[in-house]
C-alpha cells in the first residue's frame, strides 16, 4: 500500500489513487463479514484463506503495467487484509481467558502497527535493488509462506 503511487507507471498515477480507494472501502466491509462468519462458525476456519486471498491480491498486483490488474489487485489484497485483521485477533482472544483481553489487544496492536512499519521498510529495501513487480511478487511469497505456520497450527487441534 505505501509503495503503490510510487510503483504504477508515471502515465497512470490516477490508477493507484482508485487502487487505493477500492482497498480501502472492502477492507473494512471484509473485516465485518469475517467476524460475522467468526461469530457463527469460529474465526479460526478463516485465518489461512485470509492469507491467501491477501497473497493473490498482493501477487495480482505485482502487475503493474495494467491498471486492471493493480486495481483488482489492491481489492481482493484488502478483503483478504480485512479478514485477517479480524481473525488474527478474535483467534487471540479465544486463546486466553477474559482477564488477558487487555494484554492480547495492545499485543495485536503493537504486532499490527510494527507489520505494517517493518512491512514497509523492507518493502523499500527489496525494491532499491529489484525494482517494484519483484518486491511485490516477493511480498507475495512471503505472505503464501505464512500459510504454513497458520495451516500446522490448525493441524495440531488449536482453537483455530
Amino acid at each position: 500500500m505505501t509503495f503503490l503511487p510510487l510503483a504504477v507507471p508515471a502515465e497512470t498515477r490516477s490508477v493507484a489513487a482508485v487502487a487505493l480507494l477500492v482497498q480501502s472501502a472492502v477492507t473494512p466491509i471484509a473485516r465485518w463479514a469475517a467476524g460475522r462468519f467468526g461469530d457463527r462458525y469460529g474465526s479460526g476456519r478463516l485465518l489461512i484463506p485470509s492469507v491467501l486471498v491477501a497473497a493473490a491480491g498482493t501477487a495480482a498486483t505485482a502487475v503493474l503495467g495494467s491498471p486492471v490488474a493493480v486495481i483488482a489487485g489492491m481489492a481482493v489484497f484488502g478483503v483478504g487484509f480485512g479478514m485477517a485483521q479480524n481473525v488474527t485477533l478474535a483467534v487471540m482472544f479465544d486463546r486466553v481467558p477474559e482477564s488477558a483481553f487487555g494484554r492480547v489487544s495492545v499485543l495485536w496492536n503493537i504486532a499490527y502497527d510494527g507489520g505494517l512499519g517493518a512491512g514497509a521498510v523492507g518493502f523499500g529495501l527489496v525494491v532499491g535493488g529489484t525494482g517494484y513487480p519483484v518486491a511485490f511478487a516477493a511480498t507475495a511469497a512471503l505472505l503464501f509462506a505464512a500459510l504454513v505456520p497458520a495451516w500446522r497450527d490448525q493441524r495440531k487441534g488449536s482453537s483455530l
